[in-house]
């Protein structure tokens, strides 16, 4: 299947991941091993390089050109106590194909039945980053169109991560205006919804990039941020 073929995920696809769920083991993956490669791993290696191209028009120049990449369902049980031996989700990742994985912002399909979660920004950032984010929170400029940044993706009705500590990091202030965002050790905005009916045809390309253009300000932002630390 080439980019141009894609024309959605088959309703195999949900039935696939609900079958795995419920039958975790390598047996079953086995016996089900054909409708994986044809129902889910070949659509969506279709639908990462008909989505990258989308995502290329739409994106910051800092990004371009954007490519896609499916993670493995095999998941790395070597450090987990949960010992199953596959991923009963599909994750595809997003960004510039020359960034270091996980220190560049950019986008994520995550299809986990009975829902879909597409996001944009960064899950997690990396210490040097982190120092950057936290004065930029509280420059005056940076830090007020951060705010009218995540205003305005959440008007659009995307919900917003990042909160993970506790407190205000020692060296700054409790009582700073935007100290619950100096709380943050990520960002990133997402819709989370309902399987929709346009997972099952090529409307999924529309469908996620009209919600990826609301998040691309988050994106700007975070990037404008590693551009002034590297001046």
């Amino acid at each position: 299947m080439t980019t141009s073929e894609f024309t959605g995920f088959p309703r195999g696809a949900v039935e696939f991941l609900v079958g795995l769920t419920a039958n975790n083991n390598k047996p079953w993956f086995e016996a089900h091993r054909h409708d994986y490669e044809e129902y889910l791993l070949g659509p969506s290696r279709a639908f990462a390089a008909a989505m990258a191209e989308r995502l290329t028009a739409i994106s910051p120049p800092e990004l371009a050109p954007i490519a896609g990449s499916p993670f493995r369902i095999y998941r790395d049980v070597r450090f987990s106590k949960d010992k199953t031996p596959y991923k009963t989700h599909l994750g595809i990742a997003f960004g510039s194909p020359g960034a270091p994985k996980g220190e560049s912002p950019g986008y994520y399909f995550h299809l986990d039945p009975p829902r879909l979660m597409i996001g944009a920004g960064m899950h997690a950032f990396p210490k040097p980053f982190l120092e950057l984010y936290r004065e930029a929170v509280v420059d005056d400029m940076s830090g007020e169109k951060l705010e009218s940044t995540l205003h305005q993706v959440s008007e659009a009705g995307m919900e917003v991560w990042g909160e993970s500590y506790k407190r205000v990091p020692r060296g700054y202030d409790a009582a700073h205006p935007r100290a619950d965002l100096l709380r943050y050790s990520g960002l990133f905005a997402a819709s989370n919804e309902e399987l929709p009916e346009a997972l099952h045809s090529v409307a999924l390309l529309d469908y996620c990039v009209e919600r990826y253009a609301t998040m691309v300000p988050v994106l700007t932002w975070l990037l404008d941020v590693a551009e002034k630390a590297a001046a």
